[in-house]
């Protein structure tokens, strides 16, 4: 390399989108903020890290290695893992819940452990140990499933997650694959089955989500990438691999969380109002943002009828897609989806389909996919008993299309700017207030390619009205005093600790953490011997990008 020469070189990213029909990718300038170049290939389900090699070997034809500060991927793998069953037998061990079986029971409801041990221990809602631990039951338990996936749930852990982690400690020292406690996942938040699902959850992905890490960054290696490999979170924030082989389950929501990402840069949303659309194949995914900020949801991510603490954009999945089943009622009106099959026009001699949007288009000369003849035949059968032609028919499919994307849009915002991205949502967006930004079709992969770090945590600090102390109540600790000033300022300390250390673990390390509090009183006088409680939300900003 010349002298010099290293100075020259672009500051660029790689973003990656594995969806369900295509994986996009988009080579992005972190400097001028735009788009250099993109691709987009088909999934391919039995391997993605097959299709993100193939993205990233055409995007790096336009840039050399040594220009690629970082490769951010966005997958589904963790969502489709879920809702098909395909994630690893887990082991659940639950701490203290004996006396409370009805919360037992609705845990039980929610998942199928291969194998439950109930111990005692766990503490109360102040953080006091209401029982001690039982280590020699932790112990018996561990032994027997040693070598398999692991989920700790204890009472309140909260509020004192001490036997959480002594179990974790006791059950990685027997030998496991991987352990998840509950206290890791809830972030200071109450809420038993929650916290015990969300736990569980990420354990039953730490098998298909290690060899997919392995697999990407092998695949970054190959291609002499030196740069880190990032994994977009369900808030649309990255991680490093070592972090979401941890916490699979934070990336859940990636994909929704990328294309939110992507519109609003695409669509040039600053301080504004804006309902977002991301069609894809097999559903609508709708956003919304509020003075330039996409709102979150408050109840965590939903995932089929798993409910999570996973923090996720607020987002509305419709079932409407460019590969949404078209069938023809006995009324003879149309219904579309909720069901995904293979579009005529992209299936194999021999192989199942259906008709889909994706059809219609087709056989309208609108999407130049696979074999317009298939669709436009299968438009003329469809339509012959409606009494239609091949061509009204499909631009029937169209309309209809059209007018559920409308009616969707306007329940989430009347007023406001609508921005729709996607592959197919061109042929159906449209409106006075309607946009589909250039680049449209890879706003996911744009998304993850201009994510970067974010990172919060609340603390709740509680006056004890009985014994006068004010508790601390952190991620892995407590604070306890009778002196508020001293409390705040440990807990300050101890939050701002706790936030840089675990932006190290993701993978970032020039931060610092900014800290706001909010005060809550009993009645109207603001003094100390009414204060009721104190909030206080860290938030980490990143400063080497």
């Amino acid at each position: 390399m010349r002298k010099g020469q290293e100075a020259r070189l672009k500051r660029l990213t790689i973003g990656i989108d594995v969806g369900g029909t295509n994986t996009d990718g988009v080579l992005y300038d972190t400097e001028t903020r735009s788009i250099l170049s993109s691709v987009k290939t088909s999934t391919d389900h039995a391997d993605y890290r097959s299709s993100i090699e193939t993205a990233v070997g055409r995007l790096l034809q336009s840039a050399s290695p040594g220009e690629i500060i970082s490769l951010n991927i966005s997958t589904t793998l963790s969502t489709n893992a879920l809702l098909e069953g395909k994630g690893a037998p887990v082991a659940l061990a639950l701490i203290g819940y004996e006396d409370f079986p009805h919360i037992k029971d609705e845990i039980l409801r929610e998942v199928s452990p291969a194998a439950l041990l109930s111990a005692r221990g766990g503490h109360n809602g102040w953080g006091k140990e209401r029982q001690a631990l039982d280590r020699e039951a932790l112990l018996r338990f561990a032994k027997e499933n040693s070598g398999g996936y692991f989920a700790v749930s204890s009472l309140y852990s909260p509020r004192n997650p001490l036997h959480e982690m002594e179990a974790a400690g006791i059950i990685k020292a027997a030998g496991c694959a991987g352990v998840t406690c509950g206290h890791e996942m809830a972030r200071s938040k109450l809420n038993s089955v929650k916290r015990t699902v969300t736990a569980f959850l990420n354990s039953s992905l730490m098998d298909v989500t290690e060899r997919l890490i392995g697999g990407v960054e092998f695949c970054a290696a190959s291609h002499g990438l030196r740069c880190p490999v990032m994994f977009l979170r369900s808030d649309s924030s990255l991680v490093c691999g070592q972090w979401c082989a941890r916490f699979p389950l934070e990336t859940v929501f990636s994909g929704p969380a990328a294309s939110m990402r992507g519109a609003m840069l695409l669509g040039g949303v600053k301080n504004e109002d804006a309902v977002i659309a991301d069609m894809g194949g097999t559903s609508t995914d709708i956003g919304v943002v509020r003075n330039g900020k996409a709102l979150y949801s408050k109840e965590g991510a939903a995932i089929g009828n798993y409910r999570t603490m996973i923090p996720s954009l607020e987002i509305n999945s419709i079932a409407l897609g460019g590969d949404s089943s078209v069938k023809i009622g006995e009324d003879g009106r149309l219904a579309i989806g909720p069901e995904r099959v293979q579009p005529y026009c992209r299936a194999s001699a021999g192989e199942e389909c259906g008709y889909t949007p994706t059809d219609a288009l087709a056989s309208l000369g609108i999407a130049a996919v696979g074999s317009s003849g298939r669709s436009l035949r299968a438009s003329n059968e469809y339509g012959e008993r409606l009494g239609l032609s091949a061509i009204e028919f499909a631009r029937l499919v169209r309309k209809e299309v059209s007018e559920r994307l409308r009616e969707a849009l306007a329940q989430s915002g009347k007023e406001a700017r609508r921005i729709c991205v996607g592959a197919p949502i061109a042929a159906f967006a449209g409106g006075d207030n309607c946009s589909v930004p250039d680049d449209a079709a890879i706003a996911s992969a744009a998304g993850a390619a201009s994510s970067s770090l974010s990172l919060d945590c609340t603390v709740s600090i509680l006056h004890n009205f009985f014994d006068g102390n004010f508790y601390a109540f952190l991620p892995v600790s407590q604070i306890k005093g009778s002196d508020l000033e001293s409390v705040l300022s440990r807990s300050r300390a101890a939050l701002e600790k706790y936030l840089t250390e675990q932006a190290a673990l993701m993978g970032f390390k020039d931060v610092s953490a900014g800290i706001s509090e909010e005060y809550e009183y009993i009645g109207r006088e603001k003094c100390l011997s009414s204060l009721a409680a104190i909030t206080l939300s860290g938030k980490v900003i990143v400063h080497n990008v």
